[in-house]
């Protein structure tokens, strides 16, 4: 027993888990960074959780004004202009960004310099390509020189510009320094939305809204490169060519990976923007982009969980397994009451939010909102297997659900518009969950706690047996009852218990970690 104890006190990297592109150099345990504690995970993902419902708070705000301000036209424009922008996006790192988040917990201090300076001069190199075959894409599908050009073009810099904060984000969650991140982002964050808000107020147009946003930004990034050198590290620009093929080769997987995830988010609209109007674009962003900000929690988690993962697999698979079996099971908790809720209230929520002309968007969100419990576990087992050096396999999924979700759409969009695209993308998820679930199986014996799912969906079929009687109320009273019913047989059934909470709470009042 105490010698078990003793090497789980003092892990060290098997070189069988090596390869000479993921790990370059040879690295000394004694030099290794403190380890991830699997506290810290939870930590780290209430601390991402509290950053993602502050910003996407201010996302859903600026979405619901800039859509009642815009109209259906121009909001169509304008989600057309920033998904077009988004299947650019991976080019600008290509993948390098999570291979740094991978390696950083991996390395010793002297290492990480060279790491990260080698990420940010690819970023600019890509950035600057990128924004040219932008422009020229833009040229061949808008008329250059239009308005429409123009609106095109500014979104994708401000796009390209928020890539920066992947890069530096990746570098704080590899150091378990996610309060920076999270600090850091949430400024930049509010700084946008009060931009949006006084365009709002005062009329100003969709051009100079957009400008002043790539202003922001590009002020957020140069602010926040210089507080990584002067309370980090600082960044090695002047890379050897061999070192920087090293890490561009590293990188290539996730960026594939990440390539075909943005088109299958972002295509959709793009095609029923051609192939129905701009209208029909706008009416189905309206309910995608209310789904999208609940992307935040599985985002929080799965960021908090991949550093633990990367660092910890090889010698700690025990600890790498409970993890992440709780975390499908917090983000199963949290999922499947929304899509429940939302199902059968999807038309209230559309009418309380948006003008009467978006009422078509009511069935496209009862469909979408099935999108979440089921990508939830997908970017939870997709993250751990890359961390655990898999991101091959999560690759040939990932290349599968884009191959399925762009023929699909082709067939299916000319004929049923944005209720078809809704339906292609909860497939196209479904698809991918079933062969990752299949491959985390054999990582770990129960990525999913088939005791803990039933009680979750014995509180959900409570919700649903007051929805199907539900009284005469107000839609946000209907869904406070909800969570309130919700979270009561949950409690009843043990779905959850006080133990869980005095550990909530004691992981809360911990002492972060400090630089």
């Amino acid at each position: 027993m105490f010698r078990r104890k003793l090497k789980r006190e003092t892990p060290t990297q098997s070189p069988d888990s090596e390869s000479p592109i993921d790990h370059p150099t040879n690295i000394s345990s004694p030099s290794l960074q403190e380890r991830i504690q699997s506290r810290s995970v939870l930590r780290n993902s209430l601390l991402l959780l509290g950053f993602h419902v502050l910003t996407k708070l201010l996302a859903f705000v600026s979405f619901i004004l800039l859509a009642n301000y815009l109209g259906t036209q121009l909001f169509g424009i304008y989600n057309y202009s920033f998904a077009l922008a988004a299947l650019f996006i991976p080019l600008c790192d290509l993948g390098m960004d999570t291979y740094l988040m991978r390696e950083v917990p991996r390395l010793s201090a002297d290492q990480i310099p060279r790491q990260l300076g080698a990420a940010l001069v690819w970023k600019g190199f890509l950035t600057f390509l990128v924004f040219i075959a932008l422009s020229i894409t833009v040229s061949v599908l808008d008329s250059f020189g239009s308005e429409r050009f123009f609106v095109v073009a500014l979104a994708g810099l401000v796009t390209l510009l928020r890539t920066y904060w992947t890069t530096f984000g990746s570098l704080f969650r590899a150091m378990n320094r996610v309060s920076y991140e999270t600090g850091l982002l949430s400024l930049a964050r509010v700084a946008e939305f009060t931009v949006i808000v006084l365009s709002v107020w005062f009329d100003t147009g969709l051009l100079p809204l957009l400008s002043v946003l790539g202003l922001v930004n590009l002020a957020s990034v140069a602010a926040t490169y210089v507080l990584v050198r002067v309370r980090f590290t600082h960044p090695t620009l002047q890379q050897d060519f061999n070192f920087m093929l090293t890490m561009l080769k590293g990188g290539l997987p996730f960026a594939l990976t990440t390539i075909f995830t943005s088109v299958y988010f972002n295509f959709d609209t793009v095609l029923v923007a051609k192939f129905i109007s701009d209208e029909a674009a706008g009416i189905y962003r309206a309910a995608y982009n209310l789904i999208l900000p609940l992307m935040m929690i599985t985002a929080a988690v799965s960021g908090a969980v991949f550093p633990f993962v990367s660092q910890s697999y090889g010698n700690y698979k025990e600890d790498v397994a409970r993890v992440l079996e709780r975390s499908a099971t917090l983000l199963l908790m949290i999922a499947l009451p929304v899509a429940v809720i939302t199902t059968f209230l999807s038309g209230e929520i559309i009418a309380l939010l948006f003008a009467p002309e978006y009422a078509p968007a009511a069935i496209c969100l009862s469909i979408l909102v099935w999108f979440i419990p089921v990508v939830y576990l997908t970017n939870l087992f997709g993250n751990s297997l890359g961390a655990m050096d898999q991101q091959r396999f999560v690759l040939k999924v990932t290349t599968v659900n884009v191959i399925f979700n762009v023929v699909a759409n082709l067939i299916i969009i000319p004929h049923y518009a944005q209720v078809g695209a809704s339906i292609t993308t909860v497939l196209t998820e479904i698809l991918g969950l079933s062969f990752l679930h299949t491959r985390m199986r054999k990582e770990i014996q129960r990525p999913v706690a088939l005791k803990s799912l039933a009680r979750i969906c014995l509180a959900n079929l409570a919700v649903v047996l007051f929805l199907i009687m539900r009284p005469e109320l107000h839609v946000l009273l209907l869904m406070s009852a909800c969570v309130i019913i919700y979270g009561a047989v949950l409690f009843l059934v043990r779905g959850i218990t006080t133990e869980d909470l005095r550990e909530l709470v004691s992981v809360v009042r911990a002492n972060p970690p400090t630089v």
